[in-house]
């Protein structure tokens, strides 16, 4: 069982003011969050939420910043995360940090061992006391299983294992479901429900309204350094809340559709297409299935996670064998698959992982730009640097890219200032289609909106655009069709309306 305390708040940050040099990170910053209770703290990008968490943590000692800390009614000073831990504190962290070679019981035993000076350890013992553990907490571990063999999601899981085994007066989860499946964020989500029955303080960190709106009891709103809005559940107003976070009235997300006209061409087909699975060559991925893209036309592909639509994206850009069928693009067909050939004949491709797949981290935003089209800029063997640099300044203006400065490294912009360096990069050829696979993955509000402002303007120029989202409010929204895929088969279309989301999840799951 979780401590407990008279007092009514688990933990009070107050008046928090941390600087770097004449950078001020945090402005009079308070936190207050209740016992047993789901607080969420949300913000944009550099809105002061690591920082914050840092001095929680005790990466930022007592006495690198102004303010007061209470913990359980108590006031602490923490000089390092080991104090910060002892004092109750426990954080799980974004990145995936485990020991693939222990098993389960060995991972959330670590502290512990390290702290024993005798250096005995009974593995029996050991497994007995995690099984209860986990038995008691209702956490879906096994202890004796090896983390190696655990997917992503479980990972993450035992990361909270961790955390809770110590037994914290605050529990802090730093934007958990980033990297997880809708499925994989409702089975979370069912755990730290159930971790505050049991009693536990749970900050919960992110960037995601709906998670707020379903999850939390309060929420914390931090724009630029401050805290602009503390509210109850029964105050929540999404509405409000996105104001508050980006610092003005948003209006509609969504912009409005691009009316096209019943003589609008096809400029890009499918025809009795067949997609290979990319892990097992010869077999199929995606069974026979066709459509039409029109000029200006928004298309989305729908289903869940492992239903085909990034193979699919990655197959008509040359990415992936096609098995059968064949391609046509302004009326002629396409019979050089690769890359470099869908590129010249005007096909543009954003993958969903721009970290892996997509940037360049260790450069700056100029050479991330450019790459894909350098030869543009060459003459004679020679590149043309002045050229390169007007080109990537375009980017940046025109697709309101934070900083502007293009000499700034990749790494050190927002997720959402990534996303446009990455989406401008692909809009550098030119493209007739271009296609967006979870273009708004891992980005704040403010800069969904802009993607979508991004996307939209597209359409309306007459480029045909192919969306794939698991966001289904979203694809529905922007689309102006969606092709439903599930199970390695298209099961239907359907038109895009953000009413529409029951009909799109019953196609999703096979039910139509």
């Amino acid at each position: 069982m979780a401590s407990s305390s008279n007092n009514n708040y688990a933990l009070e940050m107050i008046k928090i003011y941390k600087n770097f040099g004449p950078v001020i990170a945090l402005d009079d910053v308070s936190l207050k969050v209740k016992v047993g209770s789901i607080h969420g703290l949300i913000g944009q990008n550099g809105a002061g939420k690591s920082t914050l968490m840092k001095i929680l943590s005790g990466i930022y000692a007592s006495g690198t910043f102004e303010g007061q800390i209470n913990v359980a009614g108590e006031s602490v000073k923490m000089s390092s995360p080991l104090d910060a831990q002892v004092r109750g504190i426990s954080i799980v962290p974004q990145e995936i940090t485990v020991a693939d070679t222990l098993t389960v019981a060995e991972n959330i035993l670590l502290s512990e061992l390290a702290m024993n000076r005798k250096g005995f350890y009974s593995k029996k013992n050991g497994l007995q006391k995690i099984r209860k553990f986990l038995e008691d907490n209702e956490i879906p571990l096994t202890a004796d299983q090896l983390v190696s063999e655990l997917s992503l999601h479980k990972k993450q899981i035992l990361m909270i294992a961790s955390a809770l085994y110590k037994n914290p007066k605050v529990l802090v989860l730093d934007e958990p479901t980033s990297s997880l499946t809708s499925d994989e964020i409702a089975n979370l989500f069912s755990i730290v429900r159930n971790l505050k029955k049991r009693g536990f303080t749970t900050v919960f960190i992110t960037h995601k309204l709906p998670e707020i709106l379903e999850l939390c009891d309060a929420v914390s709103i931090l724009r630029d350094g401050k805290t602009v809005r503390t509210s109850e559940r029964s105050e929540f107003d999404a509405n409000q809340l996105v104001s508050d976070m980006i610092g003005r009235k948003l209006g509609d997300l969504y912009p409005e559709k691009n009316v096209l006209s019943k003589d609008a061409k096809a400029i890009f087909s499918a025809r009795n297409l067949v997609v290979e699975n990319p892990r097992k060559p010869g077999e199929i991925m995606v069974s026979e299935f066709s459509f039409d893209l029109h000029a200006g036309e928004i298309l989305g592909l729908g289903g869940l996670v492992g239903s085909g639509r990034t193979e699919i994206l990655r197959a008509l850009y040359g990415d992936n064998r096609v098995l059968a069928g064949k391609l046509e693009l302004q009326g002629s067909e396409i019979t050089s698959k690769d890359i470099p050939s869908a590129i010249q004949s005007g096909i543009g491709y954003v993958t969903e992982d721009r970290k892996l797949e997509g940037l360049f981290f260790n450069l700056e935003i100029k050479s991330n730009s450019t790459a894909s089209i350098l030869d543009k800029f060459k003459k004679m063997g020679l590149l043309n640097k002045q050229k390169e640099k007007e080109v990537a300044a375009e980017i940046t203006e025109s697709l309101a890219v934070k900083p502007q400065d293009i000499y700034e490294m990749i790494r050190n912009l927002s997720g959402g200032n990534q996303q446009k360096v990455l989406i401008g990069k692909g809009l550098l050829a030119k493209p007739i289609v271009f296609m967006l696979d979870e273009p708004t993955k891992g980005v704040d509000i403010a800069s969904k909106a802009e993607i979508y402002r991004i996307i939209s303007d597209l359409a309306k120029q007459g480029v045909g655009i192919i969306l794939v989202s698991s966001e289904f409010p979203e694809l529905l929204a922007l689309s102006h069709r969606i092709l439903v895929f599930s199970g390695g088969a298209m099961r239907g279309e359907m038109t895009g309306d953000i009413n529409k989301e029951q009909e799109l999840m019953m196609m999703a799951i096979g039910q139509s």
